[in-house]
């Protein structure tokens, strides 16, 4: 690592992703609330409060020891603190883009105004870290020729959890679809895609009643019955929420297909864990880790349609178990090194490289894979 100087880490409420704090710390980030000096992220403030807000947090950052400020997600204020001239030229704003906001900016989900100010916000950082090579090319879409130099980086889990993992022996033999995934709002049931799966399930069933599909995760009940409700009633049977579980283990070991169409989610950790205790995903274009399913067969990957999600469940439960176990073992491989400790390293090298990029004239891209 170059010596960088100083880092400050804002990120949002109630608390920092465990993973990108723990990529913050890495790079020597000394951490703060993003609206510190005057809180607004979890009291519903009216739009003229928002505003003030932004500006009074802009002003309270601690400039003078800091020459990088590294911000998890988009935010206002530190954008403000640049545009209203309290930086030095050599102190700068990094973003980093590991949600769903991205694809909600690009597919217009937000409101007229908040997508305006969204795109502005993203404008003007001055580096983006993406989070999967999906964040990056949303980068260009939404922002074209005026995007900032962008920088991808992966997640995974700890390497002791993946050891583990890769003992599970699925059930490549039954006719069960397993999709860990929490909730547990109905934001999170668009977000992760929860209704256009549970339609294509129902949609596959007319082929194939016996199949069953699991979701591991803690749901609102309101969210469960919206989903069951999705379903043909004779199909009802056939989907089943465990709420959260501490032994997700036995869950992998009894599943042959791991689903997960999601709009936008970066790289979830889940399906990277699944693909390493073997299970074959089925993943949207709209989920990060697409970047590694491709390398496994690109028909697991699917556009957010139900009818052509159930078309291709059907097409892999039709498979002989000699071409899954294939498939099963390409996917452990193709995640071997996607591990938490990897991605700590490379994200320490991704930081390096916008340092350095940032004092030089050229505008480069750190590789988004392990290597």
């Amino acid at each position: 690592m170059i010596n960088t100087s100083r880092t400050r880490y804002l990120h949002g409420r109630p608390q920092a992703h465990k993973l990108h704090a723990r990529f913050a710390k890495s790079v020597g980030g000394d951490f703060q609330y993003v609206d510190q000096k005057m809180r607004w992220q979890d009291k519903n403030p009216s739009f003229l409060r928002l505003i003030l807000s932004w500006v009074v947090n802009a002003l309270s950052y601690p400039r003078k020891d800091y020459q990088y400020f590294l911000v998890d997600n988009l935010h206002m204020s530190p954008v403000l603190m640049k545009k209203l001239g309290l930086l030095r030229s050599d102190q700068k704003i990094i973003v980093h883009m590991g949600s769903h906001t991205l694809y909600f900016i690009y597919s217009n989900w937000f409101s007229g105004m908040s997508n305006k100010l969204q795109r502005f916000m993203l404008k003007n950082y001055d580096a983006i870290i993406c989070e999967g090579e999906m964040a990056q090319k949303l980068v260009t879409k939404i922002l074209e020729h005026d995007a900032p130099p962008t920088y991808v980086t992966f997640l995974g889990p700890p390497a002791e959890r993946a050891s583990q993992l890769t003992k599970i022996q699925p059930d490549l033999s039954s006719k069960e679809i397993l999709l860990i995934s929490h909730g547990p709002i109905g934001f999170r049931k668009h977000y992760k895609g929860l209704d256009i799966m549970c339609r294509a399930f129902g949609l596959a069933l007319e082929n194939d009643p016996t199949m069953q599909f699991r979701i591991v995760g803690d749901w609102e009940d309101q969210v469960v019955s919206e989903c069951y409700d999705l379903l043909p009633e004779k199909f009802r049977k056939n989907l089943h929420f465990t709420g959260k579980v501490d032994d997700i283990n036995r869950y992998l070991q009894q599943a042959s297909l791991y689903l997960h169409c999601s709009r936008g989610d970066a790289f979830p950790t889940s399906s990277i864990e699944a693909m390493t205790a073997g299970l074959v995903p089925i993943v949207s274009e709209w989920t990060g880790t697409m970047q590694v399913v491709k390398e496994i067969n690109e028909d697991l990957i699917v556009p957010l349609d139900p009818k052509i999600i159930a078309e291709r469940i059907n097409w892999y439960f039709d498979l002989s178990l000699d071409l899954k176990k294939e498939l099963s073992e390409k996917a452990k491989e193709a995640v071997r090194n996607y591990t938490e400790e990897a991605a700590v390293n490379h994200y320490q090298v991704v930081f390096d490289q916008i340092i350095k990029n940032f004092s030089s004239t050229k505008n480069q891209t750190a590789s988004s894979l392990p290597k």
